[in-house]
């Protein structure tokens, strides 16, 4: 993992760097895949301010925190991102291992033989639409044209009832009910 330390208003003094260095190195046990750390510590009056960015095989994290003392806030912002790592982490685990699996569940187990399995029932719907006056010829072409599979109508000739439907292999058929 590539290490960069910066200081801003601040001259991080060769003791503090490799304070930094070895405790940010920790940070792979908890995520290996880290590919650079950038660490920014900042002196404003009488705060420090350290700003950790770790970048990994497809993320980024950057995390911040203020103290008196620089190496205490070096030590803030590192478990900030150690929490953050651990979830992430976790989340990968979850993602991958999350699916459901009989184990978690168990073997479905089968009623009784004798006993009665009960279905829902299918709900009737009963409508008198007004009858539509087509010749045959206009009821096939609206079940041809349209994406109806059925089309009551009576004929204009004056005849009864008919059923205009479509087949399975895409034919249509006319039913004459008197």
């Amino acid at each position: 993992m590539q290490i960069t330390i910066k200081g801003r208003h601040w001259k991080v003094t060769p003791d503090y760097r490799e304070y930094a260095e070895r405790r940010i190195e920790k940070l792979q046990r908890y995520f290996s895949h880290l590919i650079s750390a950038q660490l920014t510590v900042t002196e404003e009056g009488y705060r420090h301010l350290a700003e950790l960015r770790i970048f990994g095989n497809g993320f980024d994290l950057t995390g911040k925190a203020q103290n008196p003392d620089p190496k205490a806030a070096l030590d803030a912002v590192l478990e900030k991102q150690e929490r953050a790592l651990k979830r992430r982490k976790e989340r990968m685990k979850g993602y991958k291992k999350g699916g459901r699996t009989l184990r978690k569940d168990g073997i479905p187990t089968a009623p009784p033989e004798g006993t009665d399995r009960k279905r829902p029932g299918v709900e009737v719907i009963r409508i008198r639409p007004k009858p539509r006056t087509l010749t045959v010829d206009e009821a096939v072409r609206l079940v041809i044209r349209g994406r109806l599979p059925v089309l009551a109508f009576s004929d204009a000739d004056g005849g009864g009832m008919r059923i205009a439907y479509r087949t399975e292999d895409g034919q249509v058929g006319v039913l004459e009910l008197d």
